[in-house]
């Protein structure tokens, strides 16, 4: 039963739990609760205590039968105010012979995460309930994978001491909580039968625009073992952290990672900048009052080419320039023909990340080669991709000539003027289909080609 495995947890010393009193026929079953000096076994002299050892102050009540042990509602966030609504909940599930677990609440928008692992998946979400597998928006990745980038995050791997033949509910925080005062908590586990099957990971999800695309993709990368530039990340919701290798420079780019990807938008730029003027400014170009999820400080790379790849699972589409590619990106600089060694150096890099096609899909990367070796700077999912010379597939009334001298921003406009009208658009320029402009065009679904022009 719930509460008995909960006591197993703590009494085999398998993990951590959060504090918890449960009740059956009106008699506690099991006691958890720190200090717990209590004579007085009442269900409310019990409730009171916890309620006063709880970091929270505040409890949460779930209810559970011999044979229907899922589906009850969990109440959340009680208080000692609500002390007679909490008796009677207890009384009411056990006149309906149903067993009680009241334990302490413990903060759900702290900057941890909650969710599920089975098998070789884990699933998580920020600011909720291990309950938020139930929900849309869930961050799913290979087992691995999101114990990896979850020890970068916070600095440390979730403490989950189960095989992979158990369904395992947990939340990780970055303050120590629970009996044992860890980072961890087990909130249920139970075997399951059969194999979870390896899910691909999509996002935007609620984690990367916690963390900001930019950051997530990054982390991904990392996690896998590629060269990323070594970052350090200045977040809303978490403290700094940083993840990936040194690259023997140390000049600085600060670059901002927007919630969703919002393709050239928002700044990237060599040398370090004021970030608090920065992030006033930048903020104000977006939709909303915060757009920018985090502000990244990254190892400069001593570029000989730059530029970018889509990978799919049976072609690579290379594109770059000599030197920095920030202005190839968005559209300042055109496509230049890139050495045979480079060639074949991004050619053994994209075979490597397409043997991961089953976890990523089709996605594009931007990179940066120095004399040793390809750092990626950037990852991005694709929606689809059609070719080298369409962007996005489709039959328009007509595609709308627009030249990419006039720069993204005017992009921006021309995508928003004919958005659900039906109407195509032309590039006319020298630019490579893993610009910004084919991101843009990407993002807003709309039916899109390239015509090169010097």
């Amino acid at each position: 039963m719930k509460d008995e495995k909960l006591n197993y947890i703590i009494e085999n010393s398998i993990g951590n739990i959060a504090q918890f009193v449960s009740f059956a026929n009106n008699k506690p079953n099991y006691i958890h609760i720190n200090n717990h000096k209590n004579k007085n076994n009442s269900p409310k002299f019990l409730v009171e205590e916890l309620l006063n050892s709880s970091k929270s102050h505040s409890v949460n009540i779930r209810s559970y039968g011999e044979k229907n042990t899922k589906g009850h509602k969990l109440i959340y966030g009680l208080k000692i105010e609500d002390i007679d609504e909490i008796i009677n909940i207890i009384e009411k599930n056990n006149r309906e012979n149903l067993v009680s677990i009241v334990n302490e609440t413990i903060d759900i928008n702290d900057g941890g995460v909650s969710g599920v692992v089975m098998g070789d998946l884990i699933e998580f979400s920020p600011k909720d309930t291990p309950k938020a597998v139930e929900k849309e928006g869930i961050c799913s990745l290979p087992r691995e994978v999101g114990f990896n980038i979850l020890e970068r995050v916070y600095g440390f791997k979730p403490k989950i001491n189960f095989d992979k033949n158990y369904r395992v509910e947990f939340s990780i925080h970055p303050n120590k909580e629970g009996v044992l005062k860890e980072h961890t908590i087990i909130w249920e586990y139970e075997k399951f039968q059969g194999n979870s099957t390896e899910k691909r990971i999509i996002w935007p999800n609620n984690f990367s625009k916690f963390l900001g695309d930019k950051v997530f993709g990054l982390l991904i990368l990392d996690s896998l073992g590629f060269d990323v530039p070594y970052t350090t990340v200045i977040n809303r919701n978490v403290a700094p952290f940083s993840f990936g290798k040194k690259t023997g420079s140390f000049e600085k780019w600060i670059r901002t990672s927007p919630i969703e990807k919002e393709a050239g938008k928002y700044f990237t730029g060599k040398g370090w900048v004021d970030p608090f003027i920065l992030i006033n400014e930048e903020e104000k170009k977006g939709k909303e009052d915060i757009n920018i999820a985090s502000l990244l400080s990254q190892d400069a790379v001593e570029g000989i080419y730059s530029g970018a790849s889509i990978i799919t699972k049976e072609e690579s589409v290379i594109e770059g320039v000599k030197g920095q590619g920030d202005n190839f990106m968005v559209g300042k600089k055109n496509i230049e023909e890139l050495p045979t060694e480079i060639l074949n150096k991004l050619e053994e890099l994209n075979n490597k990340i397409r043997s991961y096609f089953s976890y990523l899909g089709e996605i594009s990367i931007e990179w940066v080669c120095d004399n040793e070796k390809v750092w990626l700077v950037q990852m991005n999912q694709l929606k689809k991709y059609y070719g080298r010379d369409i962007i996005v597939e489709g039959n328009p009334k007509y595609y709308k000539k627009f030249f990419t001298s006039e720069g993204l921003e005017s992009l921006r406009e021309e995508i928003e003027s004919i958005k659900d009208k039906n109407i195509g658009i032309e590039l006319l320029g020298n630019i490579g289909i893993t610009s910004h402009f084919g991101d843009l065009l990407r993002q807003a679904n709309i039916p899109s080609k390239i015509k090169r022009i010097d």
